[in-house]
């Protein structure tokens, strides 16, 4: 059984920074990542200036990366637009370049990647801890589980009626002047949808809708009249951009608003959306899960258990998520949706000051 003092189950965000950590300090680390190369991943790939400000501390500009900028929140309730200045520069950029640059750090750091390598079991009942891949058992002194939207067998989180989605799209020359400086969410009964621009003028597209409103589809162009039919602001947008991928990229049962309360083993630290997943639309999923990582890293270095390490890392979350499932309801929530949009439209005066504050007390403060 090969041995390891630090394995990472996950290559994402969370897992990419906490391995860079551990390194950066002499650990022996090993990312184990299912995936043979860099792919797409269902994100909004939105990067508030907390995300940014945690990826320039592990050596990532994401400027120099051709990240695009964004200044205002576009928000649509029931055909009422509102824009709002955003307290800092947002910036769009994809996983695709993103966790690939993350990885590659952690490999400058020393981490040992080893991709393509499907983890089928997390053995945690002992005084010892044993990861088991399709090849191999690793053995482990500390195991971080940074498997993101992805459940390891073994190690559930509660179901949903959700599914999220992405794709890519290229918008046309009004399309992308439109969405400059933009990240826009419309709001509709069953869910609700984000855009902002990325690199090389592609624009990134998350939708999270209830299975049940969502029914059958078949393709992008299902999604597409879908979206258009409940968002003006997507009719337009949509109407002339030409679509990069044959289908979107989906995950099923997101449980947005959970916290991992229940401690796995003495040694197991779950991050990411392995520990906390906030609701997409806040735009600081990033955060967070950068966040979490470098806090495991923190708690293995200091010497501190797992359980230590999720009690003190879900109380500096706590306040941020109970504010987003806060913000949830009267969003996303079919009944409490009607409601907001007559506000929008009786007092559209109000709505700003509302998103700032809601976007204010989302963000990730440590």
């Amino acid at each position: 059984m090969a041995e390891a003092t630090t394995l990472v189950v996950g290559g994402g965000l969370a897992g990419a920074a906490c391995a860079i950590a551990l390194a950066r300090e002499g650990r022996s680390v090993i990312v184990l990542e299912r995936t043979p190369g860099p792919h797409h991943k269902v994100c909004g790939e939105f990067l508030s200036a907390e995300a940014q400000a945690l990826l320039a501390d592990l050596g990532l500009d994401v400027w120099a990366m051709g990240a695009s900028p964004a200044r205002e929140l576009g928000l649509e309730f029931g055909g009422h637009l509102t824009r709002v200045t955003l307290p800092f520069r947002g910036a769009g950029l994809s996983r695709l370049k993103l966790d690939q640059a993350l990885l590659d750090v952690a490999a400058h750091a020393g981490a040992q990647i080893q991709r393509g390598v499907t983890v089928t079991r997390l053995d945690h009942a002992t005084s010892s801890l044993a990861v088991q891949t399709t090849a191999e058992t690793l053995a482990a002194s500390q195991v971080v589980l940074a498997t993101g939207k992805h459940n390891l067998r073994g190690v559930p989180r509660p179901p949903t009626a959700n599914v999220a989605f992405k794709m890519h799209v290229r918008p046309s020359a009004a399309g992308a002047a439109t969405l400059g400086n933009l990240v826009h969410l419309s709001m509709f009964r069953g869910g609700y949808a984000g855009i902002c621009m990325v690199e090389d003028g592609i624009a990134t597209i998350a939708w999270v809708i209830e299975h049940e409103v969502l029914g059958d589809t078949d393709g992008w162009a299902d999604h597409a009249e879908y979206l258009s039919n409940r968002s003006p602001f997507f009719t337009a947008i949509l109407s002339d951009a030409t679509a990069l991928w044959e289908k979107p990229v989906a995950v099923a049962s997101v449980p947005y608003g959970f916290l991992r309360e229940d401690t796995i083993a003495e040694a197991v630290y779950p991050v990411g959306d392995q520990l906390v997943v906030i609701p997409s639309y806040t735009g600081d999923g990033t955060s967070i899960a950068l966040h979490t990582g470098l806090a495991a890293a923190k708690a293995i270095l200091g010497g501190e258990t797992a359980p230590q390490f999720q009690k003190e890392t879900l109380k500096r979350l706590r306040s941020q998520i109970a504010w987003a499932k806060l913000a949830d309801i009267a969003f996303v929530n079919t009944t409490a949706q009607r409601v907001t949009a007559a506000l929008a439209r009786l007092i559209p005066w109000a709505m700003p000051p509302i998103a700032r504050f809601v976007t204010h007390k989302t963000r990730l403060r440590v």
